[in-house]
Order: C-alpha cells, then sequence, then structure tokens
C-alpha cells in the first residue's frame, strides 16, 4: 500500500475538541521542484506550507490564506497560500535559494504574517506575531494564542532525503484546538497524549508516512469523527492575464520605458515560476488603456 497525501480533519464525539493531520510529501516535492529547492530550504517551504494549511482549514468561507514566516540571515522569507480544499503554492526567494543550494540556512526567526482573504480576494484578517522559535509548529501555536486567543497543540515536521535532498522523506503535521469549553483534566490528558507521540520518522514506511498512525495516536481514549479527509495538490492561479493585469498597475512612465526597448519582457511566477512571455505590443496596449482611463 503506498500513501497518498491528505488532510483529515476531525472532533472529538464528546469533548469539545479539534483535530487536524496533514501528510503534504508529495505535494511539497512537487512544488519544490518547481523552484528547484533542496535540503532545509525545502524543508522551510514545507514546513511553513503545513501550519498555513492548519489556518485554512479553519477558515468558514472560501477564501485564502496567507502565511510568511521572515527570517534574518540567509533566507529571508518563505510564503506560503493555501485554501480550505487543500490547494497549495509557496515560495522562496530565488537568489537567496541559489546562493544557499542544499546547504542549512543561517536564520534567526524574526516574524510571522498570516493573511486572510476571502472569496473575493479581500483582505479580512491581518496579523504579525514575533516568532518565537525556528520551529513552525511553536511559531503557529504562538500566533493562535496571541492573535486569536486559540489554545492549540502544535507538531510540524519535514525531513529531506539525505542522499537526494531535493526529495522529502515526509512532510507531515497535526494541529490540535481547544475549544473554550474543554476541561483541564481533557487539557491536561491531550498534553501528556502529545508529550508521548513518536518521533515522526517512525511513523514513516517504505511506502510513505503512516498519517492513520498518527491520527490514532492522537485520539488516545477519545472518540472522534472524521468530519472530511481532502487531496491537497500543488495549484497557483497564475495567468497570462494576471501578469498583463499586475503590470497595468505599474507606473506610466515605467511602462514607456519598458516598451521603448523594443524587447520581449519575461515575467516569472514568483510562486509556480511559469514564465509568461511579454511583447511590446502588449506593453503599447496596456499604455494605450492607461491613457484612454484619463
Amino acid at each position: 500500500m503506498n500513501f497518498k497525501d491528505r488532510i483529515i480533519r476531525a472532533t472529538g464525539q464528546k469533548t469539545p475538541f479539534r483535530l487536524i493531520v496533514v501528510d503534504l510529501t508529495a505535494t511539497m516535492n512537487e512544488i519544490g521542484k518547481q523552484h528547484n529547492a533542496r535540503g532545509f530550504a525545502l524543508k522551510l517551504l514545507a514546513e511553513n506550507s503545513i501550519a498555513s494549511i492548519f489556518l485554512s482549514a479553519s477558515l468558514k468561507y472560501a477564501g485564502t490564506v496567507s502565511l510568511t514566516t521572515r527570517f534574518g540571515g540567509e533566507i529571508t522569507k518563505v510564503s506560503s497560500d493555501t485554501t480550505p480544499m487543500g490547494l497549495v503554492r509557496a515560495m522562496i526567494p530565488q537568489v537567496e535559494l541559489a546562493a544557499v543550494g542544499g546547504n542549512e540556512p543561517a536564520l534567526i526567526p524574526q516574524s510571522v504574517q498570516v493573511v486572510k482573504l476571502n472569496e473575493q480576494g479581500k483582505r479580512v484578517h491581518e496579523s504579525i506575531i514575533e516568532a518565537p522559535s525556528v520551529s513552525m509548529g511553536q511559531n503557529l501555536a504562538t500566533y493562535l494564542l496571541q492573535s486569536e486567543q486559540i489554545r492549540s497543540a502544535v507538531g510540524i515536521e519535514a525531513a529531506f532525503n539525505r542522499e537526494d535532498p531535493s526529495k522529502l522523506d515526509y512532510a507531515a503535521g497535526f494541529y490540535i484546538e481547544a475549544f473554550p469549553d474543554l476541561e483541564d483534566k481533557d487539557i491536561n490528558l491531550i498534553e501528556v497524549i502529545v508529550q508521548n507521540l513518536p518521533k515522526f520518522k517512525d511513523m514513516n514506511t517504505p511506502e510513505g508516512f503512516n498519517l492513520d498512525e498518527l491520527l490514532d495516536q492522537l485520539r488516545g481514549p477519545y472518540e472522534i469523527d472524521i468530519v472530511k479527509e481532502i487531496d491537497p495538490k500543488a495549484y497557483c492561479p497564475c495567468s497570462r492575464e494576471r501578469t498583463l493585469a499586475t503590470l497595468a498597475t505599474l507606473p506610466l512612465k515605467d511602462l514607456q520605458e519598458l516598451e521603448s526597448e523594443g524587447k520581449n519582457l519575461e515575467v516569472i511566477c514568483d510562486f509556480c515560476r511559469t514564465p509568461y512571455q511579454i511583447t511590446p505590443q502588449d506593453l503599447n496596449e496596456i499604455i494605450k488603456d492607461r491613457k484612454n482611463d484619463k
């Protein structure tokens, strides 16, 4: 049996808590390939994306959660956008990525920024906290407590293959949210369950990460209901039309300078690395539209 990527959302039948487990290994290997990410950079992309998935799972609408972790050091930021239906895209600065390669970057955690967008793409929430740790699980739990007053336990871990650092052995995580009426005795028991959880590497098998075992370990003595199971996938909504629309927001003078060069302009999506060729004629059309709008 080969395990596939999954997001499993569950709630306690009689105990007020929510539980989410995620295996994002294949999805992040695909995204990592788009960026040519290796080693620790690939690990950062995966762990940041899992954290974003936990946040987007809480959305009550078909929106998007954008999570950006900023660092001081050789990598300055990692960003991930996810939706409640498990769509994922992520980015890491290409110049920094090329400089680091597969080596472990020097990182000083600085901040975690969360932006929530509704289905129309309008910002409905934005919050920034100081990042307390290089651990994404700890960062997410701190954000939830400080910004949303949610008590949680979060574990997130990605491990790259030592023989082939361009691939992840696994990228998985869990999220337990204590609802306000969860009793102290249950909070204490859940803390014990989390503290005694087997290591993620011990739940990884030749067939893939055993997400069912992680779920079974976390539920402990509690009965749970599986609310939804989702197959995540890499997805980017970029297009040539969106690229042209973004260029149209540049100052008119800048557009005219680009057109005067008489060369095709290559614009590459930061997230999926898809290149778009913009011709001088395209720029001319944008300039005409801008002038007509005046």
